[in-house]
C-alpha cells in the first residue's frame, strides 16, 4: 500500500497517510524500539488517499484528504499506538476528529454545486492554515474557529505544494509550472516565479516548464528548493527571486526538505539524494521502495532521523543516510 504522507510531531513519534485513509503512528523509533517499527498504531482517518499532514498549532493536527481536512489531537492520535488503555486490558474506543472542515465548492443554476476538490498540500504560517485546493486556490484556515477567512487566487492549474517561507511569505508550486509567493497580511501575491527561466515572470503568456510538484524553504526563510516535471530540483534565494542552481535528476523529484546545510530530495527512484547549496551531489541513500512520495526530519531526536514515505513502504534513516529499517502500512504489516 502506497505511504503519501509522512511526518514527526515535536515531540518526535512518527505519523503517516496511505492511500486507503489510514494513518500510522509509531510512538518512538529509538534504537531499542526499531525491532518493534513496523507494530504501530492506526487510525481510519479518511475515506480515501492522506495527501498531507501538517501541525498547526500545539497539540493540533491536521490531514488533508480527497473531499476535507480533518482536525485531530496530536495526543489522541499518538496515544493509540498503545492499542489499550495504560495499565487496563480495556480497548481503546476508536479516535474521532475534533472537526472536519470543506473548501468551498461553487454554485451553479439550479441548486448545483460542484464536486469537493482535493486538498494536496497544508502549511502554517502564524495562526492560519494553508490548504492547496485542486481547484487551483489556497485556502487559509482559522482551526481553532474551523472558519474559512481567506483564498488566495492566481495559479491556472491544481496547487499541489505549499510552504510557509519566514513569518510573512507563503509559497505555493503548481501543475501550471510556476512558483508563486504569497503575503497573507494583504491576500496578495507578491511574485510568480518561473524556473524554466529561473527569474520572475516578464508576463503571464511566456513559456513555462513541467509541473511543480514539492517545495520546501529553510529555517530562515531565506532559500527555497522546488522541483517537478523537469527532472531536477532548483534552489531559489528567495530575497532575490533568482534561482541560486539547479540540481539535476534521473528522476521526477516528488518530495524535497531542506535540513541545517543541505536538500534532501526524492522521487520515483529508490533513493534519497542529499545535496549541498551550491548543488553538489553529498551522496544518495538506497531506499526499498522504488518510488518517494514524502520525506520528514525528526528534529526531536540525536543523530537526526529521516523518514522516506513511498510506493511500497516506509524507510527509517539516522544520520540521513544509514538505512535501519523498512516497513509496510498493509493490514499485514501493522
Amino acid at each position: 500500500m502506497s505511504v503519501l504522507s509522512a511526518a514527526f510531531t515535536p515531540q518526535g513519534a512518527l505519523i503517516c497517510g496511505n492511500g486507503k485513509g489510514i494513518l500510522g503512528v509509531w510512538k518512538d523509533l529509538s534504537a531499542q524500539k526499531l525491532a518493534d517499527s513496523s507494530s504501530g498504531g492506526r487510525v481510519e482517518a479518511h475515506c480515501g488517499p492522506i495527501y498531507d499532514i501538517a501541525f498547526p498549532q500545539s497539540g493540533i493536527m491536521a490531514t488533508a484528504g480527497d473531499e476535507d481536512i480533518r482536525i485531530w489531537d496530536v495526543k489522541g492520535i499518538v496515544d493509540s499506538s498503545d492499542g489499550n488503555i495504560q495499565g487496563s486490558d480495556k480497548k481503546m474506543d476508536p479516535v474521532k476528529p475534533k472537526a472536519v472542515l470543506r473548501n468551498p465548492q461553487a454554485s451553479g443554476s439550479r441548486g448545483f454545486v460542484t464536486p469537493a476538490f482535493e486538498t494536496n498540500a497544508l502549511a502554517t504560517l502564524g495562526e492560519t492554515m494553508f490548504a492547496a485546493s485542486g481547484d487551483g486556490s489556497i485556502y487559509a484556515w482559522d482551526t481553532s474557529t474551523g472558519k474559512q477567512t481567506q483564498t488566495l487566487r492566481g495559479h491556472s492549474e491544481i496547487v499541489h505544494c505549499l510552504s510557509a517561507c519566514g513569518s510573512s511569505l507563503l509559497c505555493s508550486g503548481s501543475e501550471d509550472g510556476t512558483v508563486r509567493g504569497w503575503d497573507p497580511r494583504t491576500s496578495s501575491q507578491v511574485f510568480a516565479l518561473n524556473p524554466l527561466t529561473g527569474t520572475e515572470f516578464a508576463h503571464e503568456d511566456e513559456k513555462k516548464g513541467s509541473w511543480i510538484g514539492c517545495l520546501c524553504s529553510d529555517d530562515s526563510g531565506s532559500w527555497m528548493a522546488c522541483g517537478g516535471g523537469d527532472r531536477y530540483v532548483a534552489l531559489w534565494h528567495v530575497g532575490s527571486r533568482r534561482i541560486i542552481t539547479t540540481m539535476p535528476t534521473a528522476g521526477t523529484p516528488q518530495a524535497v526538505v531542506m535540513f541545517e546545510d543541505r536538500v534532501i530530495s526524492g522521487g520515483n527512484q529508490s533513493y534519497v539524494f542529499h545535496w549541498s547549496k551550491s548543488g553538489e551531489l553529498m551522496g544518495r541513500a538506497a531506499c526499498k521502495s522504488k518510488s518517494v512520495f514524502s520525506l520528514a526530519v525528526n528534529r526531536a531526536k540525536s543523530p537526526h532521523q529521516l523518514v522516506a514515505a513511498g510506493l511500497t513502504c516506509i524507510d527509517l534513516f539516522v544520520n540521513h543516510k544509514t538505512l535501519c529499517r523498512s516497513w509496510g502500512m498493509s493490514d499485514e504489516e501493522m
